[in-house]
């Protein structure tokens, strides 16, 4: 039966309707349940039981519930231009790239937390709530603490210390996002492991509107071309750091309902369930590449990533990539295909789990053998930490599933996800933090 069936049969009983919100209440899919309440309302528009419950959970009727997504996608499309601008002003006409060799200072320092800043903001008005507020503003002076950290001791740098802290500032920022959002709702492991599919999501929704807004600016310039008028580049700079400022908002009031926890958003349609498919077909490739290297690259080219840095680059460059696609591949709806104690699914996660912590601890062995005959660089610090830190969360999840054999996988998988990506947000700041002390 679905929650919507569930409420017509306890439409008549106020204890039955009473117990019903509390489980979703536990389970966090308040906002599933206030959906199948509207549509019971809309099918009983007399029942003065589901009016009363309207009422108490303040439900907005279909066209209230349209005026403010409306509202919100204004609010949306204002914010983002303004961070567009902010973004602008702090590239000072350089290239808005995260290299301090490149980049003006406020810009790689600033872009980061400007956009969680603004993703912040969006979010606590949209939630409107006191205790939600608080939780909002206490993140972003956390933001602002980073960055100002950052400016004031890499600031003036441009060695590989800065670039570093260059490319970690905007992680650390999405991460505080995430803690500010994901704390908010009950099951915070399970809304973390919503949180990462959804950032999947977000950022190739930029990707898409970056792509498109780049094709839109090269036809502009060939058309001004064909008429004889050469625009200065110089003005594409500026452009493509409006954008960098302004997308990120932009691609998440696109796919993510603020109003809705991170667990409940919608991932039957769109972005989310081409994701889930495009990996679930890639995952057998994926199985078939980790193979290859596990069973023959390895054996036959064993010294490679201990003598040449762009192996060992790529190969861990491959784990991140293999995790991020083992978060989206097990997320969406659990069937009885997929959720099955033994399915072929279920091995072929677990393959690929496994050969990922293979290949984990053989470049982790690599860069430590680097690190003995070469010393200690700023660079080899944060891939060892970063070794250390994914090898304790596949080893940690595959523990995680042992331990719970007898409970369904998925949830298990999921969960211990979203409670070990702490550990990611967790090395991101003590590297932010030691960075400096490298000289």
């Amino acid at each position: 039966m679905t929650l919507k069936d569930d409420m017509v049969a306890a439409s008549g009983e106020p204890a039955g309707l009473e117990r019903l919100y509390r489980r979703v209440q536990e389970e966090g899919n308040e906002a599933a349940f206030t959906e199948a309440l509207r549509q019971c309302r809309e099918a009983q528009p007399g029942n003065l039981l589901l009016e009363a419950w309207i009422y108490r959970l303040d439900v907005p009727l279909k066209s209230e519930e349209e005026n403010i997504r409306d509202h919100s996608w204004w609010v949306v499309i204002g914010a983002s231009v303004v961070l567009g601008g902010v973004s602008a002003l702090l590239a000072g006409g350089k290239p808005p790239v995260p290299n301090p060799g490149e980049a003006a200072v406020l810009f790689w320092v600033g872009w980061g937390p400007l956009v969680a800043l603004g993703l912040l903001g969006y979010l606590a008005w949209a939630e409107r709530a006191t205790k939600g507020r608080a939780r909002y503003a206490a993140a972003a002076g956390a933001v602002v603490l980073v960055a100002l950290y950052a400016g004031l001791t890499l600031g003036g740098r441009t060695d590989d210390t800065a670039v570093l802290g260059a490319l970690h500032l905007p992680f650390i920022s999405w991460a505080i996002v995430g803690a500010a959002l994901c704390l908010g709702y009950p099951n915070p492991a399970r809304q973390s492991f919503a949180y990462l599919v959804k950032s999947v999501e977000v950022v190739l929704t930029g990707g898409i509107f970056f792509g498109a807004g780049l094709i839109f600016v090269g036809l502009t310039y060939g058309i001004f071309a064909v008429l004889g008028i050469e625009l200065p580049e110089e003005d594409l700079v500026v452009v493509v750091a409006w954008a960098a400022g302004a997308l990120p908002l932009l691609a998440l009031g696109s796919v993510y309902d603020a109003k809705a926890s991170p667990a409940e958003q919608e991932g039957q349609a769109g972005l989310t369930r081409t994701l889930r498919i495009l990996t679930r077909l890639l995952l057998p490739l994926a199985l078939g590449v980790l193979l290859v290297y596990v069973l023959w690259f390895i054996p036959v080219h064993f010294r490679k990533p201990f003598e040449e840095r762009e192996v060992l680059i790529v190969y861990n460059a491959t784990i991140l990539a293999i995790l991020v696609l083992l978060a989206v591949v097990v997320s969406g709806p659990v069937d009885a295909r997929s959720g099955g104690r033994w399915s072929l699914f279920r091995y072929a996660v677990l393959g690929l789990g496994g050969l990922t912590l293979v290949l984990n601890v053989y470049a982790l062995a690599a860069v430590a053998s680097r690190t003995l005959e070469s010393g200690l660089t700023p660079n080899r610090f944060a891939v060892i930490g970063w070794n250390v830190t994914t090898l304790l969360i596949v080893a940690s999840v595959g523990v995680r599933l042992w331990k719970a054999r007898r409970q369904p996988w998925l949830s298990v998988f999921r969960e211990s996800l979203g409670l070990l990506a702490t550990l990611a947000a967790v090395w991101a700041v003590s590297l932010l933090i030691a960075l400096p002390f490298f000289h």
